[in-house]
């Protein structure tokens, strides 16, 4: 979901009450009934130890895995593993001498996610099980154990004759790191499965032992094209130097495009001049080839670039000349802007590929060409120029140099209602006042609704340039389309001195009027510090109600100054309704002189007013605060503890504080939203825990995909002391995981950090509705990474004040998330 306008509408998907009701005796009778004498009763009790509070789950499911009945035991197994109960791996070792089969399978399976050093010999008995579930669920088990002493019986059993024991104990082995695993498996690469064969490629490049080259190279043979794929990943990540051959020639002689695109990738990786001529010619072909070379150059980075820039130098054919700029955009080393420019003025590369790399390298220095070409003769020339500078200029960043070619090609483009739309919006993303000249007069063109919407969208990127009275006048609009974008475009870039105006039109609107003028107030509020208009509000503030008066009690929030913090605190201690205070803990984010009133309302009875505070916390509060939030990390509420995570990272990157103790601390709360914004604080402040071995165990083993997926980008954006640990656990993320989001997170190269900050709106419309909904929880996904929680305001939205620029989108709610 992008965010470009300020105010979003988001799909939610919701099937639960906002908050889990608990009867206050529901815990003491499911404890009394784990202690009845009637089996049945226990068994009962125990598949509802998860209904309970955080705290007491955790303690009876202490209770029940002691219980002498088979179906007590494993409800509590299966409660252990959800609730990450630490010290359940001791409490299951002796299940595993059960006669009984699911017994010692729901130890294997709780020793995975919780494993102890004294199950080590155990499980290696257990790998000798008739049952293969259980096998399997073993040698899961001795891969997560850490355990060196776990490498013998997992080779001892690599000739399980089951294929998926077999597999599990080549991956177990991969996972343990051991380099006396290495031999061993070199043997096991010519096995009759092709599924294990797969498996014991990989693990050999999880390895990292060039020891396994060799048979490597052999497997490049194998008769499955999985196999011939994953033996090309691992020589790719061994680098191997002596199997380039091996691999150049089966990219000649496999045809299937498959097996040919990890060829080229495998050629990335292993780089070198000869691997590097080889993917550069790979580019002077069709298709699929030439997008896996662009790919695997990308692999190959800077190594690649000197080759790649030469190719612009001479005279290569159209075709590779624009691979080679597309896999300079993929590289973006410095100097590529300057190089494509020049490859372009010479007729060397075509247009289209020259603006679509330049648009990609995002560096403002291929500008000036990219605004040449809005006026070029060929129809998708123009399109690539005007996608190029829509990335290229930034509202925030204002270049008033860009209006003038913009307008020049709007003005010759009277032809085509769609490229003037475009241009329109160019417009806008220059942020440049003088902009206005040519947008106002399209915002009062009531012929072009398409057009006019454009301009006025584009008007509220300019700032405060003279458009509010054309922005008003639009408000009044028979389009609720036109309306909806008047308002969004005053909210971003009224003046103060339309605040009052605003106010007036909507103390007196009829119903179908309010929404707009409610959206456009909150913006020239914030540019205005007169008393007279925040009594004036407060005034209108008093007989309002419903969803109209969270927009007041916001607009009244962004005034600056510390009088409309004071008239905020007291409505806040007066409110005899919750959302109400609610509100109020959201709108004093911008107010750093109420932090003291914020602190108050993190003890607030209600979860969604704790919620709303601890997560302002984050945007006021100073080291002195960091108590507090703390305080907050332990709240039974979800959305509290989650949020307080989140605020001690943005306190930490704002106010230069070392939190990541505290964050590495949170790393292993029980609540998901805690790990996945301790993770997500770790990343902002660029820090790692120990050796980054905490984060790689998140992404291996925790049963929410949020958190690995937040292990993943850590991982990938900030270095450890042991890199090539962190290069494995992502690797075998890739290929493993079984979350496809977190697969790509795995593979994905680490992102830029978002520049800059705006205000945002998102109205919040749950799946199978039509409408923002009032107060359902929420999950808001910021583009770095951190999650805020709570419940949405009586308009079904939720505001942001300093939402980093980039994307956002809903995840799962906190009673939803695991």
């Amino acid at each position: 979901m992008r965010r470009a306008t300020g105010l979003l509408l988001g799909a939610l998907l919701l099937s639960s009450p906002a908050e889990a009701f608990i009867w206050p005796n529901t815990a003491e009778r499911i404890e009394k009934d784990l202690s009845a004498e009637n089996p049945d009763l226990r068994r009962l009790a125990a598949a509802r130890l998860l209904e309970l509070p955080r705290a007491a789950a955790r303690r009876l499911t202490v209770h029940a895995l002691a219980d002498s009945d088979d179906g007590v035991r494993l409800a509590a197994a299966q409660a252990a593993i959800r609730l990450r109960l630490g010290n359940a791996g001791e409490l299951v070792v002796p299940w595993l001498n059960d006669s009984e089969q699911r017994i010692r399978l729901a130890a294997a399976e709780v020793l995975r996610f919780s494993p102890t050093p004294r199950a080590v010999a155990a499980l290696g008995r257990v790998l000798s099980d008739p049952d293969s579930t259980v096998r399997h669920a073993a040698a899961d088990a001795l891969g997560e154990s850490r355990a060196s002493a776990a490498v013998v019986p997992l080779l001892s059993h690599l000739d399980d004759s089951v294929p998926q024991v077999r597999i599990a104990v080549v991956f177990a082995l991969a996972r343990l790191g051991e380099q006396r695993a290495v031999v061993p498996l070199i043997g096991k690469i010519q096995d009759s499965r092709p599924a294990v064969r797969e498996a014991v490629a990989q693990a050999l490049g999880d390895l990292g032992s060039q020891r396994a080259s060799s048979a490597l190279v052999l497997a490049l043979r194998d008769e499955s094209e999985d196999v011939r794929i994953s033996a090309l990943d691992a020589l790719g990540r061994l680098k191997s130097a002596s199997s380039l051959l091996a691999v150049m020639s089966l990219f000649e002689d496999d045809s299937r495009p498959r097996v040919r695109a990890a060829s080229l990738a495998a050629m990335g990786r292993i780089a070198g001049p000869v691997a590097l001529t080889k993917l550069i010619q790979a580019l002077d072909s069709d298709g699929s080839s030439e997008r896996a070379a662009r790919r695997a150059l990308g692999l190959a980075g800077r190594a690649a670039v000197p080759q790649l820039l030469e190719c612009l130098v001479g005279q290569p054919s159209t075709r590779l000349a624009n691979g080679c700029v597309a896999a300079l955009a993929e590289i973006a080393p410095p100097g590529a802007p300057v190089a494509i420019v020049g490859a372009l003025r010479r007729g060397i590369v075509g247009p289209r590929a020259a603006l679509r790399a330049l648009g990609r390298l995002e560096d403002s220095r291929g500008l000036p060409t990219v605004l040449e070409h809005l006026v070029d003769a060929d129809p998708f020339v123009r399109a690539a120029a005007a996608n190029a500078a829509s990335v290229l200029l930034d509202p925030g960043q204002p270049d008033g140099r860009a209006v003038g070619p913009i307008s020049r090609a709007l003005e010759a483009a009277r032809s085509s209602p769609s490229e003037r739309a475009a241009l329109v919006r160019l417009l806008g993303r220059t942020g440049s006042p003088r902009a206005a000249k040519t947008l106002i007069p399209l915002a009062k063109a009531a012929d072009d609704i398409v057009l006019r919407g454009a301009a006025i969208e584009a008007l509220g990127q300019l700032g405060s340039a003279g458009q509010d009275a054309a922005l008003i006048e639009a408000l009044d609009a028979d389009e609720a389309a036109v309306r909806l974008a008047a308002a969004i475009a005053l909210r971003r870039s009224g003046a103060g001195e339309s605040a009052p105006k605003i106010l007036e039109r909507l103390s007196t609107a009829a119903e179908q009027d309010r929404a707009a003028l409610a959206i456009a107030l909150a913006g020239p509020m914030s540019k205005n510090k007169d008393a007279r208009l925040l009594a004036r509000t407060v005034e209108v503030l008093a007989r309002t109600r419903g969803g109209d008066r969270d927009a007041l009690l916001e607009a009244v929030g962004r005034m600056p100054g510390r009088a409309s913090a004071t008239r905020l605190h007291r409505l806040a201690r007066s409110a005899t309704e919750i959302a109400d205070r609610a509100k109020v803990a959201e709108s004093l984010a911008e107010h750093p002189e109420a932090v003291d009133y914020l602190e108050a309302l993190a003890s607030d009875v209600d979860g969604s007013v704790r919620a709303n505070a601890a997560w302002s916390l984050g945007a006021v509060g100073t080291a002195k605060q960091i108590p507090s939030l703390l305080r907050s990390l332990k709240d039974p509420d979800a959305a509290v503890a989650g949020n307080a995570a989140a605020s001690l990272g943005r306190i930490g990157v704002k106010r230069h504080v070392d939190v990541s103790k505290h964050l590495c601390a949170a790393l292993s709360e029980p609540k998901g939203y805690v790990r996945v914004n301790a993770l997500g604080g770790l990343r902002a402040l660029g820090a790692r825990c120990a050796d980054g071995a905490p984060a790689r165990q998140l992404l291996a083993r925790d049963v929410s995909d949020q958190v690995r997926q937040s292990a993943a980008a850590l991982i990938s954006s900030v270095k450890s002391s042991a890199p090539s640990e962190d290069l494995r656990a992502l690797t075998r993320c890739a290929a493993e995981d079984r979350s496809g989001a977190v697969a790509v997170a795995c593979s994905k190269k680490s992102s830029k950090a978002p520049h800059g900050t705006e205000p945002v709106s998102v109205y919040v419309v749950p799946t199978g509705e039509s409408a923002p909904a009032p107060r359902v929880p929420f999950a808001l996904v910021r583009a770095d990474g951190l999650v805020r929680l709570g419940l949405t305001d009586r308009r079904g939205a939720v505001f942001e004040h300093d939402a980093p620029r980039g994307f956002v989108s809903l995840g799962i709610p906190a009673p939803l998330a695991r």
